[in-house]
């Protein structure tokens, strides 16, 4: 006898089910592929303030750029130089000229000393102009015998001095000043400081002291 296992053989096995999960490891492999390549990708891509992934950013041609800026430059520079101020008719020559004569002026009309009292008053005709030169003069002039009796010295030097103004024929100087005073009725020395301004005129090409007032 034909026994039954062999007259109905066992059914061939289905070859397309899995065999010990190897299907299931070939899908994780493919997955893993797929992360890694779109790992890849989002390192290619820098991601913006809020974390998305953005394209290559363009620069702007460094030479175009420069030649924009020089241009730029360029108009500046020309604008200035069109809409300058007109030069000045005054010269630093003048403001220098007017600065010396007021601080050597000043100086003159305000120092004296009762052994050279004539000498004095002659010198202050010499530097001052219109009323400044008469009432200085005369003044010390009509205080003659009280200097004499009290033999009095006064010296004066100039401590600073600046132009406040100043064109072609007059000028503005702001002094400060230091009064050394002397006489017979106090052996001590008296100094005093004074805070002046003394306006000028150009008188025969020379500047001249033509006013003193307090400040």
């Amino acid at each position: 006898m034909i026994s039954d296992a062999r007259a109905h053989p066992p059914e061939a096995e289905d070859a397309t089910e899995p065999v010990d999960g190897s299907v299931d490891d070939t899908a994780t492999a493919s997955a893993a592929q797929d992360d890694v390549g779109a790992g890849e990708t989002a390192a290619r891509e820098p991601a913006g303030d809020d974390g998305r992934a953005q394209g290559p950013r363009l620069a702007l041609p460094l030479v175009p750029a420069l030649v924009v800026l020089l241009a730029l430059l360029v108009a500046a520079t020309a604008f200035l130089w069109f809409t300058r101020p007109d030069p000045s008719d005054i010269r630093t020559g003048d403001y220098t000229a007017a600065l010396q004569a007021a601080r050597s002026g000043v100086v003159d009309v305000t120092s004296f000393d009762h052994l050279t009292l004539d000498d004095d008053i002659e010198q202050i005709r010499r530097v001052a102009v219109g009323d400044l030169r008469d009432e200085a003069a005369e003044q010390l002039d009509g205080r003659r015998q009280e200097i004499t009796a009290s033999e009095a010295v006064v010296n004066t030097e100039v401590v600073d001095a600046g132009v406040v103004a100043a064109d072609e024929d007059s000028a503005t100087v702001a002094l400060l000043i230091q009064s050394t005073q002397q006489s017979n009725a106090d052996p001590q020395a008296q100094i005093v400081k004074y805070r002046i301004q003394v306006e000028l005129q150009k008188v025969d090409d020379q500047w001249r002291l033509s006013g003193i007032t307090g400040r």
